[in-house]
């Protein structure tokens, strides 16, 4: 009896799931392609592109995903979580030295074998100019010795007032990004650092 109902509320759901149509998650949102990336957004919005790196921007530049990665020599330290945790003590320090507030600061995440990240919510600007987002660092090995490390920075800022819409929209075009470039570790998923 308990089998026939799961069966059944399991048959319904699979049922209405076929029904609805797969679609981008805005009829607005287009393929946007430039050197070496392609993302998924809005399409009125704009990319500057790098090899290692990309910008999206709304046209008031209010939302926004600014996102960097690199090889980078190891911070000294006498394990890779301790090199990660200056590492991005470090990044830190950097923002905050431009203005950025960290209203959280995440702890560091193990997310794959020597391989670590860090999100933090973060706020920049004053008054109704106010953004709020999300600022990710990612940090790994990228070799046996010690001595080279790959870094990852990502920032993420919408309008405060905007924040939960905001940046469900902008997590989403982050999950859109793909990275065709040299050089960019694959994470502990298989999916671009």
């Amino acid at each position: 009896m308990k089998r026939s109902i799961i069966s059944a509320v399991l048959a319904a759901f699979l049922a209405g799931a076929m029904l609805v149509p797969a679609s981008p998650a805005s009829a607005r949102d287009k393929v946007h392609r430039c050197t070496n990336w392609s993302w998924t957004g809005p399409s009125n919005w704009s990319a500057n592109c790098a090899t290692y790196g990309i910008t999206i921007s709304s046209p008031d530049g209010r939302r926004a995903i600014d996102w960097g990665f690199s090889s980078t020599f190891c911070i000294p330290a006498s394990n890779y979580r301790q090199s990660a945790a200056r590492f991005m003590a470090g990044q830190r320090q950097t923002l905050a030295r431009n203005g950025v507030r960290f209203e959280q600061v995440g702890r560091i995440r193990q997310i794959g074998r020597d391989y670590f990240r860090q999100t933090n919510n973060i706020l920049a600007g004053r008054g109704n100019r106010t953004g709020k987002g999300q600022a990710i660092f990612d940090y790994a090995a990228s070799d046996n010795t010690g001595t080279y490390c790959y870094q990852s920075s990502k920032a993420l800022m919408v309008p405060r007032s905007d924040y939960r819409r905001g940046i469900r929209q902008l997590i989403r075009i982050y999950h859109s990004t793909a990275y065709f470039g040299p050089g960019l570790p694959k994470g502990p998923n298989g999916e671009p650092a």
